[in-house]
């Protein structure tokens, strides 16, 4: 593995993030989830958008992807100093501490499977194969060993998402839009959150530059993507995803009383406030 596609040694008190690392307000629906408005540095995400790189036709949601170990992403990181910053932001410990902090009181109430108090960060690349795969070929790591994937996207038109839940492997999600809706002249490609696997949308979300969202991959975490039929230019996003080698969320059942986790979660909260 070439040293362009190894994350640096975690010195992440020693330098600083080009990401708004701090505690957002967690909104509880449909599920809890947080939103920043302006989560990149701005001098650092006007760089990234310029040298944001054309997606070659590939697997994943949108058709068109890079991931680490593809060519093209190791090139990215080696020519665009932005890049690799922003990649040796999220492969880190700090971001691992900021993702245990941010969703604390969601954990347990959750049923997440592992003890957050012992994660560290481990620096594993899931492959392609893998990515797609409900469970790894081969697990390397402990439960509370966690790695990251910081994915590079492009949606094109005819894309979208049906209504899921991501791998019960996967910790945390994250979103960041690098476009804008209505400067792309785009019809279509929002981000819905659900209040159950057949519900409609009780939150909808429009890409805009520099916001992000992220949540628990939670039972409960059911979101979805309307089609795309019109655009003047790419839905440009980065997808972020802290990962266990093995599930770390009940599946089966688990989702039938998320509301009762939920209501319960909302009263812990409220007598915080």
């Amino acid at each position: 593995m070439s040293s362009a596609l190894k994350p640096a040694h975690d010195n992440s008190h020693e330098r600083s993030s080009i990401c708004e690392l701090k505690q957002l307000s967690v909104n509880l629906n449909p599920f809890p989830h947080v939103i920043s408005s302006e989560f990149i540095a701005p001098n650092a995400y006007q760089e990234l958008c310029r040298s944001f790189p054309q997606c070659p036709p590939s697997t994943g949601p949108t058709g068109f992807s890079l991931f680490w170990g593809d060519e093209g992403y190791a090139r990215l990181l080696e020519e665009q100093p932005a890049w690799r910053s922003l990649f040796d932001t999220f492969h880190s410990q700090r971001f691992i501490e900021w993702g245990r902090q941010q969703f604390a009181m969601v954990w347990e109430q959750a049923g997440c499977r592992i003890n957050l108090a012992d994660v560290r960060y481990v620096p594993y690349r899931e492959d392609r194969i893998d990515k797609e795969r409900a469970t790894l070929r081969k697990v390397e790591h402990e439960p509370h060993e966690l790695w990251v994937r910081m994915d590079i996207h492009q949606g094109k038109v005819g894309y979208d998402r049906v209504v899921h839940v991501d791998h019960a492997r996967r910790l945390i999600s994250m979103l960041i839009y690098m476009c804008d809706q209505t400067e792309n002249r785009m019809v279509g490609g929002e981000l819905s959150l659900h209040n159950g696997a057949r519900s409609k949308a009780d939150t909808g979300i429009t890409p805009r530059h520099n916001l992000m969202v992220a949540f628990p991959c939670t039972a409960g975490s059911f979101h979805s993507v309307s089609e795309i039929t019109s655009m003047a230019a790419p839905r440009n996003y980065v997808q972020v995803h802290i990962s266990s080698s093995t599930d770390v969320w009940p599946r089966e059942a688990a989702s039938s009383d998320w509301g009762l986790r939920l209501r319960s979660l909302t009263r812990r909260l409220r007598k915080l406030h």
